[in-house]
């Protein structure tokens, strides 16, 4: 058997077809059994009355990869080309996965979308659209972040900016009425003092949401500012949950008393959970009438500079109940990485092995025979 073995290697094998046998196998486990793999620890969706409640597929800060400050051709086409498949195969698992009513997209939709010229920002458009497609068979919510419009450091918002996003994406603020659940998408600055004529603003809002159940989405997280920027909002919307992305990481804020008449602009009690170990749905009451509470969702893209990357899913019961996980991603620069040493090693196997490994081959079947008398 053993010996039929080596007959079979010496005919057959070569340096080339071990090679190719390699890196095929390498091509489908890092760029499919990872995946599936992957996707096969999500928790088990639950069962999910329709009438009664709504899956909403969160999506934050993908940050399309843009051409300004990406290295020049092929490098940087090379690593658009991969992130812009990474989005789109995670996106497609996870749409597949909650089969969602809702999805909200969180901001920071592109990377350099606030400097991007005419030509490029109709190119990463077209980009999302071809990604993001499955999208379209939902209701969907886009808010922008400080990379799409501007808003953080020197990278200044302006009514150019903020209008080149409406046109290609909806209003950046208003509300979303559908079914038991008004929408609030809130595109605000909230570093500084409340800009002026933000109270008329809320006013109007409110007066479109006729819902009991009301939701916050911002690209900027709230609960953990300061209260005398927050406090005024959200007294006049009287929310009971917030989506909140820019961190680029999966947290859980809880104020049970923020909703109160309290006059200290000073205490502020949100306590915070940071959800980067959660691997099933986590459970949330919100039928505390004074309370609020928030979720982070993660960034879907593994070029952010974070390990724990993934899509926030929410079941929202009309009973002011909500389910809640994420989806983990591969880490993809770990796959990156692994094609790295795998390609060293083929390098040398390829170099070496086409002087010795025949030889060696050889000379396992072929020794010499010497009969003892």
């Amino acid at each position: 058997m053993a010996k039929s073995l080596r007959n079979w290697l010496i005919q057959h094998a070569s340096v080339k077809s071990i090679t190719v046998t390699v890196l095929v196998l390498t091509l489908f486990v890092n760029e499919y059994l990872v995946y599936w793999v992957q996707s096969s620890r999500w928790p088990v969706f639950p069962e999910v009355d329709r009438k009664k409640e709504m899956v909403v597929l969160l999506v934050s800060d993908p940050q399309l990869q843009g051409i300004q400050d990406e290295p020049g051709f092929p490098v940087g086409m090379v690593a658009r080309w991969d992130v812009d498949r990474y989005l789109s195969k995670t996106f497609q698992l996870a749409y597949s996965y909650s089969q969602p009513d809702i999805v909200v997209f969180l901001g920071d939709l592109m990377d350099e979308g606030s400097k991007a010229s005419p030509d490029e920002y109709q190119s990463y458009f077209t980009r999302f659209n071809s990604i993001f497609h499955s999208a379209k068979n939902s209701k969907v919510i886009y808010i922008p972040g400080d990379n799409d419009i501007g808003g953080e450091g020197r990278d200044f918002k302006t009514f150019k900016k903020v209008s080149r996003f409406e046109n290609h994406f909806g209003n950046v603020s208003g509300v979303v009425n559908t079914r038991f659940i008004d929408i609030l998408k809130l595109d605000i600055s909230l570093h500084t003092d409340v800009p002026r004529g933000t109270e008329e603003k809320l006013k109007e809002y409110k007066s479109k949401m006729n819902s009991p159940f009301r939701i916050i989405i911002s690209h900027e997280t709230m609960l953990p500012k300061l209260k005398v920027y927050i406090y005024p909002i959200i007294k006049e919307i009287k929310p009971q949950l917030l989506f909140s992305g820019h961190w680029h990481k999966s947290m859980h804020f809880v104020c049970d008393s923020c909703l109160s008449d309290n006059a200290d602009t000073s205490h502020w009690p949100v306590h915070r959970r940071e959800l980067s170990d959660i691997d099933d749905y986590m459970y949330m009451d919100l039928t505390n009438s004074q309370g609020i509470q928030e979720l982070m969702i993660p960034t879907c893209s593994y070029r952010m500079g974070v390990t724990d990357i993934g899509y926030g899913v929410a079941l929202i019961n009309k009973e002011k109940t909500v389910r809640y996980t994420v989806l983990w991603l591969p880490r993809r620069y770990d796959v990156l990485y692994a094609y790295i040493y795998i390609g060293i090693f083929l390098l040398i196997f390829y170099i070496f092995g086409r002087l010795c490994l025949p030889k060696l081959l050889y000379s396992s079947v072929k020794r010499p025979y010497y009969k003892y008398r």
